[in-house]
């Protein structure tokens, strides 16, 4: 992706991680060297800066700081991070903020595993990251972590493509609006710059949600994926639920080995590729993945606030539902559906057209 290449250092908090599937794979290829010591036994000190050239308020010691708020304002995903074998990429911080909640834990947030600490389906261990020893010099900076002045960076990025994409559908408004090119050119460009600005909106946000969680600013999370579907889960719900996954389905292989993975209704068209008939459902994962059952599709969306939080008591709504998770929902869905009713005006007042030609 073109903004890896303006990177002065990435990687990934999956590497290391027991994933054995695809996508820890391409996390390995998107890490790139760091300067800093290797992820053995703790992290390196952060540097005492104020402000830096990755942001332009935001200084290392103020990112630290609201990291840790953050942590102990979502409890419920440090809980979810210390469950997994490697502790996240913000170990510490989600260690800290998991240690002073003290109630019992819901099956979301833990691994479903039996008396003997293994996996119920397939009676395997929890996986460990597999990290060298001794830690070979070529192989160091593949488990160095991210420095904040990295996920500052990583964030005014992931910022840029937003901003991109809005001037890219401005832009495409003006083509039209003053018959600057012909339709079909006009289209077939504005077209193929946003398909290009849509896989590299896909690509940040997985480095991001593993590398660098929580943005700068709170506003940042709106901007992570408005254009994927007109309805869609918030930015701390997709770090939730991925972290789920990722502590649910250790092996692609092994799909729910260690409990519920939210993604497993996607890949279970897959599982009859030794059968004729995978013939036949394998097809199906490209549309059914388009009309929203990816995560961050309005289908998921349904899924994903049916089964979290857990209910309470009694079948009661979580405590924390009405007044931490009901919340950032609403918000980041009226965000979402403001911004498609701007583009639709475009499509239709802003080209002196009816309203319902929005289209």
């Amino acid at each position: 992706p073109f903004w890896l290449k303006h990177l002065p250092s990435l990687q990934s908090s999956c590497i290391g991680h027991p994933h054995t599937n695809t996508e820890s794979t391409l996390d390995s290829r998107l890490s790139m060297a760091a300067a800093s010591e290797p992820l053995l036994p703790g992290p390196g000190k952060v540097k005492n800066a104020k402000h830096t050239r990755f942001s332009l308020f935001y200084g290392a010691d103020e990112y630290l700081d609201q990291l840790t708020k953050k942590y102990e304002e979502y409890d419920e995903l440090a809980t979810l991070l210390q469950a997994s074998p490697d502790g996240g990429q913000d170990a510490d911080q989600a260690k800290a903020a998991a240690g002073k909640d003290s109630e019992p834990k819901s099956k979301m947030l833990t691994l479903d595993v039996d008396e003997n600490k293994r996996s119920k389906t397939t009676k395997r261990a929890i996986p460990t990251p597999n990290i060298p020893e001794p830690m070979p010099s070529n192989l160091a900076f593949l488990f160095t972590k991210i420095t904040p002045e990295q996920k500052m960076y990583m964030w005014n990025i992931y910022t840029l493509i937003f901003v991109l994409e809005c001037l890219t559908i401005v832009l495409y408004w003006a083509m039209i609006k003053y018959e600057l090119l012909p339709f079909a050119w006009a289209t077939g460009i504005i077209g193929t710059a946003l398909v290009v600005l849509g896989i590299q909106n896909v690509y940040i946000l997985h480095d991001v949600a593993h590398g660098a969680t929580f943005p700068p600013y709170d506003w940042q999370t709106y901007i992570t994926h408005p254009f994927a579907d007109f309805i869609s889960i918030p930015w701390i719900d997709i770090i939730m639920e991925h972290n789920r996954h990722h502590n649910s389905t250790f092996d692609l292989l092994n799909h729910c080995e260690f409990g519920w993975d939210p993604a497993n209704w996607l890949y279970y068209l897959q599982e009859w590729t030794t059968e004729w008939y995978g013939f036949l459902t394998v097809p199906l994962i490209l549309p059914w993945h388009m009309v929203g059952a990816n995560d961050t599709g309005g289908v998921f969306a349904i899924l994903w606030w049916l089964n979290f939080p857990d209910s309470g008591p009694g079948g009661k709504c979580d405590k924390a539902f009405y007044n931490k998770w009901l919340p950032v929902r609403v918000k980041h869905v009226v965000f979402v559906l403001s911004l498609w009713t701007l583009v639709w005006l475009l499509g239709s007042w802003g080209l002196d057209r009816p309203l319902i030609d929005g289209w």
